[in-house]
């Protein structure tokens, strides 16, 4: 029951980042069907609106989750995003498709919802796998949709492709509905008494790593092209092929990843920290293959060793809370990142965000250390 359950909640997952990931990079044709032409700036503000009404609904879909159930908050993730989708689809004009965005970003949410729903119902390695899981679904959807929705483009849709993708959340949300419900609460005195350690003493600490690991990620993403352009590289599928190697690393090694010991996340750190400074010192073109393998090398064991955290340190009754504080830091992370990204290029160059990127792993780590994982916190 349980592989069967936590295969749909994947399925489930990976149709919605789809939907979600696919999209957003067909922005500017879009919205050029509505008719109007909205200033350069504010493509890249439609861009993270989604993201940031995420980041700002986590933390009370997580609540409510506690209290009502977290099978009933992920349909509620799949069911949002679809409705998001399919206004965005009919949307008449500028301000409806905004409208629809928010939609999307407020009541999606489907990478905090899968995660605290099989926290419910796995735990210790097993959770520990499943989070591993939910990251290679969205990382398959990162490299899958923005292709396949390519294609739909292509062949000529453009406002309306909202409305097809919006199958796929609606799917998504048929997978999870026969699942079983949240494991049954402590009676309310047992509750009281537990509440204190519902959530992680060390849950600050927890999300700043989360915080200074995903902003290291997501500021090198938006001007990945124009640094590969000023290292001579001439080819657009080269330059996204680079792109996409971290994300590779990630597919293609987490079985191998995940069976291994000792503390994966300090390693990992200081693996992205020393990738990400190698390609801010613009070493020859021939070597940025190596060098993205070996970010995506740290990537993979900093996510590894992240979730191996989390399974450590997930209360009964306080998973929808954990994970949507856990996932609102990675939302906020990535908005900040995208904000530094462009200020950095505009006043250092393409390559000062690698530079960013190398301090904020530093940063994470020194805040982790010594994240041990088999301590059941993260020392003072």
């Amino acid at each position: 029951m349980s592989r069967r359950l936590t295969a749909s909640v994947l399925l489930g997952h990976y149709l919605s980042a789809f939907t979600a990931l696919g999209a957003p990079l067909f922005l500017p044709r879009i919205l050029a069907d509505l008719g109007s032409a909205p200033p350069t700036w504010s493509i890249g503000a439609l861009y993270v609106l989604p993201t940031l009404c995420t980041a700002l609904a986590a933390p009370l879909w997580g609540r409510l989750a506690d209290r009502h159930g977290c099978r009933l908050s992920l349909l509620r993730a799949h069911a949002g995003l679809a409705a998001g989708f399919l206004l965005a689809g009919f949307s008449p004009n500028l301000a409806v498709f905004t409208l629809a965005l928010i939609v999307q970003g407020t009541f999606g949410g489907a990478m905090a919802a899968s995660n605290a729903y099989l926290a419910t119902q796995l735990d210790g390695e097993g959770l520990s796998r499943a989070l591993n899981l939910t990251q290679y679904s969205a990382r398959l959807a990162m490299l899958s949709g923005p292709v396949l929705v390519g294609l739909l483009a292509s062949a000529g849709l453009g406002l309306e492709m909202y409305r097809y993708l919006a199958w796929l959340p609606v799917l998504a949300f048929v997978l999870v509905l026969p699942l079983p419900a949240d494991a049954p609460k402590p009676p309310a005195a047992a509750r009281d008494e537990a509440a204190p350690a519902e959530l992680p003493a060390d849950l600050l600490r927890l999300l700043a790593v989360q915080f200074l690991f995903s902003f290291a990620m997501v500021v090198t993403f938006p001007y990945f092209v124009p640094y590969g352009e000023a290292l001579g590289i001439a080819s657009d599928a080269l330059i996204g092929l680079l792109y996409s190697l971290p994300h590779l690393v990630y597919l293609l090694a987490l079985p191998w990843v995940q069976r291994r010991a000792g503390p994966l996340l300090p390693a990992g750190l200081a693996l992205l920290a020393l990738g990400n400074l190698l390609q801010f010192l613009r070493l020859p073109a021939e070597l940025l293959f190596a060098l993205r393998l070996l970010a995506g090398l740290g990537m993979l064991l900093c996510f590894v060793g992240l979730h191996r955290c989390l399974a450590a340190r997930r209360r009964a009754g306080g998973a929808g809370r954990l994970f949507g504080w856990f996932d609102a830091s990675g939302k906020w992370a990535g908005t900040a990142a995208g904000l530094v990204a462009g200020l950095a290029c505009q006043h250092y160059g393409s390559a000062m965000p690698f530079l960013i990127a190398c301090l904020a792993a530093l940063a994470a780590l020194a805040v982790a250390h010594p994240l041990l994982i088999g301590s059941p916190e993260i020392a003072p």
